[in-house]
């Protein structure tokens, strides 16, 4: 399940007492901040505690906003929860209410309510993890936040990892050990071939993995991602990582799902690498093993007689995709093999295959 909303919860310090105790300026002031971030007040109603303090409470047609007063401390706790998309009106409405609250200092957590609930802090970034755990890297800055048609992309500076692209908040690439990550997909397939011909990277929106591949001078790269938007971005924040590798004349750029590019291509290629996200068939009408199977199926058709294949396969504390791709590999490549590296951004060792075509 994506995110369904996104919530704020803020304190604001340092605040006039006296105007955060007055119900009635407080009601005009989020009446207007409403409007003026494209919400939509559907009933705004609140209570004047005595001898101070004041709750409003707001039903919006985006879900709803609360504000709870302290003016004895100068503080106001807010609550600003909507399900419009990322980016949209959540932060207008804070920011408006920042100018006419005046606060000393704010503090806030966003969180990304669904399945799972993740955290993001002013200052860290929480990646969520199904095999029990979190990370949580500083944000030094923030770069891009954006909802594309297919995933939620973040982009930050971290103080060691340098620039690093999370989509659906899962760590993809990191600057400072993108190399290691991309050698895994790499080395299984240049160890196949004195001399790279054709070569189809499917996914690498990022373009590390094309920045790599382009050192070894295969004579042509047909790289394919679904989300334009993440190819975009790499290039204006991830330059560290890309260099102009999207910009060489040997590479070819195919916005599209990798099943459906395979299956109307006419060409072959010397080696195939799969650099997809962990559940690529997410929203789409089927189902992973479904997925994978038509995948790399088609992987099979399109390789040289020689061709190898390359793909990562996830954590090493992931058993179940570990499972599942040992599984399926051998009924489709010979030679199949597995390498675990240790990626320090990921905190944990990550496993890449490899085979050869049947």
């Amino acid at each position: 399940m994506k995110p369904t909303g996104q919530q704020f919860l803020v304190e604001f310090l340092g605040c006039s007492n006296r105007l955060i105790n007055d119900k009635k300026a407080l009601e005009r002031i989020l009446k207007t901040g409403i409007d003026t971030s494209g919400l939509h007040a559907v009933h705004i109603d609140g209570y004047q505690f005595q001898p101070s303090g004041v709750t409003l409470f707001a039903i919006i047609s985006e879900s709803h906003i609360a504000i709870h007063t302290y003016p004895e401390a100068q503080h106001a706790s807010i609550d600003i929860f909507t399900c419009a998309p990322a980016g949209q009106g959540h932060m207008t409405l804070l920011n408006y209410l920042k100018v006419k609250l005046r606060p000393k200092a704010m503090r806030y957590i966003e969180t990304q309510r669904g399945n799972p609930i993740t955290v993001r802090q002013q200052s860290w970034f929480s990646e969520f993890d199904t095999n029990g755990y979190e990370v949580r890297y500083h944000i030094k800055q923030y770069l891009l936040s954006k909802r594309t048609t297919y995933q939620q992309m973040d982009i930050i500076d971290n103080d060691d990892f340098g620039v690093m692209l999370f989509l659906d908040h899962e760590l993809q690439i990191a600057e400072s050990d993108a190399h290691i990550y991309n050698k895994g997909l790499i080395a299984p397939v240049v160890q196949s071939h004195k001399q790279l011909g054709s070569v189809a990277i499917l996914g690498g929106g990022d373009g590390g993995v094309l920045y790599d591949l382009l050192n070894y001078k295969p004579l042509n790269v047909q790289l394919v991602d679904l989300d334009k938007q993440v190819i975009d971005s790499a290039q204006t924040y991830l330059r560290p990582i890309c260099n102009n590798a999207f910009s060489n004349p040997a590479v070819q750029i195919h916005i599209a799902d990798a099943n459906s590019f395979l299956e109307k291509t006419h060409s072959c290629f010397d080696a195939i690498i799969c650099d997809l996200t962990m559940h690529p068939e997410k929203g789409m009408s089927k189902k992973r093993e479904a997925y994978w199977r038509t995948l790399l199926a088609q992987v099979r058709i399109h390789l040289t007689k020689n061709g190898s294949v390359s793909l990562q396969c996830g954590s090493e504390q992931d058993k179940k995709t570990l499972r599942f791709f040992s599984r399926l590999l051998p009924q489709f490549f010979k030679n199949v093999s597995y390498k675990k590296e240790f990626i320090p951004s990921f905190c944990e060792r990550w496993v890449f295959a490899s085979g050869t075509k049947m």
